[in-house]
This record gives C-alpha cells, structure tokens and sequence, in this order.
C-alpha cells in the first residue's frame, strides 16, 4: 500500500492519477465558472485543435454551442449535469460537468465525447411509451433547452409542461434530469 498524509495523496500517487486522467480517450478539462481553462487532457487538446467543439481564446474557453457554458454554470458537486450538444454535420456530443473543487475558488470538471452514432431518441420514447407530446418535451430537454423556452416553443403553460415531465419521469423510472441523461445514453448508439 502506499502512504498517504492525513489522508491526502503522496506525489507518486498524483502523478500516476494525472497519467491515467490524461491518456483518457475522453476530452476532460477542469474550468472555473468563468469557462478560465484551468487544465485538459490531451484528448481535449486534440479537439481543441480540431475546433469542433470547442476553442480557448486567451486561456477561455469558447464553446461552439452555448449549452455547453450552461451545463458549466449550473454545475454542482451532488451530479453531474449532463446534455447532448448538437456539433457539424448531424453530429452530436455528449457533455458532463460536475463541480469538483468548492467555492470560493470553484472548479468544474467538464467532460466531452462524440457520440459514436446518431442519437436515437426515438427508440427512448417508443421504448417507453411516451405521447408525442411527452416525447417532445424530453427531446427539446435532452438539446440543453431550458423548460420555459420548451412551453414557449410547445404554446404550453409551465404547469402544463410539469405535468407533461412528471408523467415522462414516471414511464422513463427517473427522478431528475440526471438520470434522464444517464437513461437516454443508453439509447445512444454504439
């Protein structure tokens, strides 16, 4: 076993920890709230150069898609919040963000990866026997739309649209918008 200080790490163990963040095959990088790029793995230099999703501007980063900068703010250390972002040419991107240091200096682990196919969110809804208007309202929520946008765009009330989540909450067996995502991932092609 090898020795640790109250509980904290030793050097040898940091490195090897940053050796098997940075092989990781998954862009991850570590931002604050400001989208400052703290740190990223050599998978998210590589899509930073390729400039799909992402660019850093004077150490910023700079999003192609504004939900990715909304799943960074609204991040939290409980769950990880997670979206698919829609990229160039009908590909899609899954993102996560948690945050992973606390305020006052709070950091936010962002995590992104292609999606291997496209997303077949109708398979998730057909599975589960949503109404077309329930499937709807799941789709435009798994884009990164904001619930109000979503009763604006469907000329539905906000109660009307609580309903609408509640009874897809119930047929999907998920409590929260976490585990939404971690459902419709798994309809996610391989």
């Amino acid at each position: 076993m090898i020795p640790t200080d109250e509980g904290e790490p030793t050097a040898l163990c940091g490195r090897a920890l940053a050796n098997w963040v940075d092989g990781e095959r998954r862009a991850r990088l570590i931002v604050t709230r400001e989208l400052d790029v703290m740190w990223m793995n050599e998978a998210a230099r590589a899509l930073r150069d390729d400039g799909e999703a992402f660019e850093v501007c004077d150490g910023r980063l700079a999003p192609r898609s504004p939900i990715i900068a909304g799943l960074v703010a609204a991040a939290r250390p409980e769950e990880a919040g997670c979206a698919v972002v829609p990229g160039e040419g009908g590909r899609h991107w899954v993102a996560w963000a948690r945050e992973v240091c606390a305020p006052p200096s709070a950091l936010i682990g962002l995590t992104l990866q292609r999606a291997r196919s496209e997303i077949r969110f109708q398979a998730l809804i057909e599975n589960h026997l949503l109404t077309p208007s329930e499937g709807r309202i799941i789709e435009m929520l798994l884009a990164g739309v904001e619930t109000g946008r979503i009763a604006q765009a469907l000329d539905i009330s906000i109660e009307t649209l609580r309903t609408h989540l509640k009874h897809a909450y119930q047929k999907l067996g998920v409590r929260s918008r976490g585990e939404l995502f971690a459902e419709a991932l798994s309809f996610v092609g391989p």
